[in-house]
């Protein structure tokens, strides 16, 4: 269960070029992109940007490049090496062509815009070791650009384009932190949402979180990405009850023959449709073996849902987040499964942990975690200080406080913003302020 927002689908055209040197060494120019960007804030990337109305996509990343950091190459020498498209659960998506061009001599590449707060020449070996330690956050197509250019220049197009994903594909396995592997099937969620990120958490061995999708197809997805790994399953584990969660987790348990591990209240409210073998213990600590090695720790975090835990890698920082949190909107907080208190503790308790990203259920990573939070409480007092005052101003029946408060959701809508307005009032009354 889930959000109130909105979600974009339209495939929008981006290029992007991947400038390298020999110094002697190979070196690559990448950004890392602001925090406050709403594309992949936080994450390092190349420079590059979307296409204008009918502008040629070399032109687009030799205007973007300029723009970006000052540098002036030949839209005509810009070697294309693949076309990488945004996954599916992205509010925003793109379908972004790649280019390589060396550095033109005699300019100096420097950050021009707001949009990064940093820039460097790094050799390809040395941005990906500071990935495997969990310093950077990046996607992809950048991971498998600076994999190939670690090998050198040498058929370095034939192998860029080696893979599927480099021809429009979209990704089905998208790993932005080492281990932590997003795969995001279709599930019946609340719109606008249409999948949930089920996660693959290890190497060799793995916890998998959150098998959720009841459909075949993308049962059979979330199979083949487990025998690609060729990885071995040692337990599933749940975040809490709601179909769009644990849909597949039967299957997924009788296909592999591991066990099904969740909240003991949630194990209680799903016994009879999802056979869960065992229970999490109070602060229960798993060490997954491997390069860089995984430590994860599960944490009970009601408020969205009575048996709602959250699965945190203390390495890396790394807070798959369940239901507590969404990629794009807010959650809906749904009485009596959903306690708006209690929802707001377990947010400033995840938040007190040393987070550096956020891993959520619906939506893409978000990097700079406590921040995120915080808009997340931020949000809520504002909501909850707005529904006191129309309950001062006379409003009283959740859906008249909905027409005064939510206006900036749809009336689509408008029922599940009745159901967390229930939540805040309830929250007002055990306190005593209405």
């Amino acid at each position: 269960m889930y959000i109130l927002g909105t979600m974009a689908k339209t495939l929008r055209s981006a290029a992007a070029i991947i400038l390298y040197r020999n110094t002697p060494d190979l070196e690559v120019f990448w950004v890392r992109r602001s925090p406050k960007m709403m594309f992949m804030g936080g994450f390092h990337a190349f420079p590059g940007g979307q296409l204008d109305p009918d502008e040629d996509a070399r032109v687009c990343a030799a205007r973007e490049l300029e723009e970006e950091v000052g540098l002036r190459v030949d839209p005509g020498a810009l070697i294309d090496v693949g076309r990488w498209v945004t996954p599916v659960f992205a509010p925003r998506r793109f379908d972004t062509c790649f280019f390589l061009a060396p550095s033109p001599e005699g300019q100096e590449a420097r950050i021009m815009t707001g949009e990064h707060d940093a820039a460097e020449w790094v050799r390809p070996n040395d941005a990906l070791e500071r990935w495997i330690e969990g310093e950077i956050l990046m996607a992809p197509p950048i991971t498998h650009a600076l994999r190939a250019l670690a090998d050198g220049l040498d058929n370095i197009v034939e192998r860029m384009k080696s893979v599927p994903w480099a021809h429009g594909n979209p990704t089905p396995d998208i790993e932005m932190r080492p281990g932590v592997v997003m795969v995001p099937v279709r599930t019946p969620t609340l719109p606008p949402a249409t999948h949930t990120n089920c996660y693959i958490i290890g190497g060799d061995e793995v916890i998998v979180i959150d098998p959720a999708s009841p459909y075949d197809e993308e049962r059979e997805l979330l199979d083949e990405v487990l025998e690609r790994r060729n990885c071995r399953i040692r337990e599933i584990w749940l975040t809490h009850l709601h179909r769009d969660h644990v849909s597949g987790a039967n299957h997924l348990r009788e296909r592999w023959g591991v066990k099904i591990a969740a909240h003991p209240i949630t194990a209680n409210d799903l016994a009879g449709s999802v056979a869960v073998d065992r229970t999490f213990a109070d602060d229960e600590r798993l060490e997954l073996p491997g390069r860089p090695g995984w430590s994860l720790r599960v944490f009970h975090t009601p408020g969205h849902a009575r048996g709602h835990v959250c699965i945190f890698e203390e390495k890396n920082g790394s807070l798959i987040t369940g239901d507590l949190m969404a990629g794009v909107g807010t959650i809906v907080i749904d009485p009596p499964e959903g306690h708006m208190a209690t929802y707001f503790n377990s947010l400033q308790r995840m938040q007190a942990l040393h987070l550096k990203a956020l891993f959520p259920a619906h939506g893409p990573v978000m990097a700079n975690a406590k921040e995120k939070i915080q808009e997340y409480l931020d949000h809520r007092v504002l909501r909850e200080t707005n529904i006191l005052k129309a309950w001062q101003g006379g409003a009283r029946s959740p859906a008249s406080i909905v027409k005064a408060v939510y206006t900036d959701v749809p009336p689509a809508m408008h029922g599940l913003a009745g159901r967390s307005v229930s939540a805040h009032l309830d929250k007002l009354r055990e306190e005593g302020r209405i």
